[in-house]
């Protein structure tokens, strides 16, 4: 496992981002279902199960080590047949702060660039703004900071970004 910088690693609120692509445990995707099940997040236990296996970093209480938020991301093809990987994040509704998207983000990056190197591995993270705050001025600016840039709008309207991991 790659192990994020300090800045992405740092908490905030006592909740802090870590890292665990590729090595989720049945003690850790125990703990994930039953956080988006308690959360109401994935309704479907099939398709809870299937994404445990997407799951780059978590969000965790310091103190408790109880699931704040989870990122995760799909791998995928291009029309190129280039794989990238589809950016997701998901924080409790009562554990949720200024930064900790921000920081759940960073963390993602920071590992994926890691494995960028690799034949095979994401060239880029892909995301969806569902939130129509994050539009703002200031969230785009956010997202420019972390690299992204916007490349066009779904099919529903969203927001679609992208981040090269290779620069």
């Amino acid at each position: 496992m790659t192990k994020a910088n300090a800045n992405a690693s740092a908490a905030i609120g006592g909740l802090r981002a870590r890292w665990v692509f590729g090595g989720i445990n049945d003690a850790l995707r125990r703990r994930l279902l039953a956080f988006w099940a308690r959360e109401h997040a994935i309704d479907n236990p099939d398709e809870a199960w299937r994404r445990v296996w997407e799951v780059a970093c978590i969000l965790e209480d310091e103190t408790t080590g109880d699931i704040a938020g989870i990122c995760t991301v799909a791998i995928g093809l291009d029309d190129y047949k280039r794989s990238y990987g589809f950016l997701r994040i998901f924080i409790a509704a009562g554990n949720r702060r200024p930064g900790l998207g921000r920081r759940m983000m960073r963390a993602a990056i920071e590992g994926f660039q890691a494995l960028a190197h690799e034949p095979g591995a994401p060239q880029r993270l892909v995301a969806t703004v569902e939130n129509r705050k994050i539009e703002s001025r200031g969230g785009l600016r956010v997202l420019a900071a972390l690299g992204f840039e916007s490349i066009g709008r779904t099919g529903q309207g969203e927001l679609l970004i992208q981040r090269q991991l290779m620069r």
